[in-house]
């Protein structure tokens, strides 16, 4: 299935079909198409070749399969070639999902009023030499 500069009923069509019809192997979209608000519970596999500087554009995509209605375990495959670009783009969002996730984990250990006065720097600073 192409679903490549498809109007969104038209695409909303393509994906409904890929869900009910268990005859079709495979759906192919971009990591941005795959992203975009689609429900792809006829999927249990994900293979992600076309990774984004931006990794919560990648997760958005992984996300398609894990919804409401999802019936199968969902594994998730990352294509990347070992000394290509690919892999330092790899590198690059593997780094900012560690940064995310020390941004979360640190605001959720401050309570409320609890915050000193920290410039952005600062914080920058405390969270990175954590890593």
């Amino acid at each position: 299935m192409h679903t490549r500069s498809t109007q969104v009923a038209e695409r909303q069509t393509i994906v409904d079909t890929f869900n009910n019809d268990t005859s079709i192997f495979a759906c192919l979209l971009s990591t941005r198409a795959g992203g975009q608000g689609l429900n792809l519970t006829g999927a249990d596999t994900v293979v992600i070749h076309d990774m984004d500087f931006n990794p919560q554009i990648d997760r958005q995509a992984e996300d398609r399969c894990h919804r409401i209605g999802q019936t199968k375990p969902v594994t998730i495959y990352r294509l990347v070639t070992k000394g290509t670009v690919d892999e330092n783009v790899y590198e690059i969002a593997k780094r900012k999902l560690g940064l995310d996730a020390a941004v979360l984990e640190s605001t959720e250990e401050i309570k409320e009023g609890d915050m000193p006065e920290k410039t952005m720097g600062e914080i920058l600073s405390a969270i990175l030499l954590k890593y």
